[in-house]
């Protein structure tokens, strides 16, 4: 008899379970998933920061000269609050590489090549020098500074420029410029080294490795998400969708 009654007691105590279970289970199954949340965050943020500035270099060769409906442009942040006041000045971007890759964005042009340089501070002293064909695709393209050129040294400040030809028919050109500063690589935690680069606003090694993981995974989503909150974030927004066409390594 006793028996008899534990069975039932466990029954009813098995049955009673699995209502509970059917009862909760709208509920579990109405919770938003990792995956859901994950596509509603933002993985990076860049914070651009106050920036050095220095003396702007380059410049037309030519008054009047163009490249088509769109300007080739140096793929760094404009000039935001104060930065703005001086005209005749341009902000200094950071890099904590010795051999950082610098990035420019060029519309279709008719010129086959184009050349880098890489000077210091003074500008008395050319540091690198390489001249590259084009792919003839508009948009980003990077030029790494190789193992063959000088590193970068910490609390220096380097003036690069690009020259491309506009319009074969006058040899007009146009220069794109900017300034880097090598700086101390950051402390960072080894699994979220690309998030700690982005708060302390550290843009050449922030922007070169999205733009590379673009580069040689043109589907990869993670990339082209924060491609675009890096280009909105830095007042770049013309370029969230600009492909990367080609990685100058020589």
């Amino acid at each position: 008899m006793q028996l008899w009654q534990g069975m039932k007691i466990g029954t009813l105590s098995v049955l009673l379970a699995s209502m509970a279970a059917i009862e909760l289970m709208p509920v579990a199954t109405a919770l938003p998933t990792p995956g859901t949340l994950m596509t509603r965050s933002r993985r990076l943020k860049f914070r651009v920061g106050v920036r050095p500035s220095h003396y702007r270099g380059g410049g037309f060769s030519r008054s009047g000269s163009s490249c088509g409906t769109q300007m080739p442009a140096a793929l760094v942040p404009p000039p935001q609050g104060q930065e703005k006041v001086a005209s005749n000045k341009t902000t200094v971007d950071k890099t904590a590489s010795e051999r950082p890759t610098f990035f420019v964005y060029l519309p279709p042009l008719d010129t086959q090549t184009a050349q880098f340089s890489l000077q210091n501070e003074a500008r008395n002293k050319e540091l690198h020098r390489v001249i590259f064909k084009l792919t003839g695709k508009p948009g980003v393209v990077g030029i790494s500074l190789p193992n063959s050129a000088p590193a970068l040294q910490v609390g220096q400040k380097y003036f690069w420029q690009v020259t491309v030809g506009c319009d074969p028919d006058d040899s007009s050109v146009a220069v794109i410029s900017s300034w880097v500063e090598r700086v101390k690589l950051p402390t960072a935690t080894l699994n979220n080294r690309l998030a700690a680069l982005a708060e302390q606003g550290i843009w050449q090694d922030v922007v070169a490795q999205i733009a590379l993981q673009r580069y040689h995974n043109p589907g990869d989503r993670a990339a082209i998400e924060d491609w675009s909150a890096l280009m909105e974030d830095a007042g770049l927004q013309q370029f969230k969708q600009a492909t990367i066409v080609q990685i100058v390594k020589n």
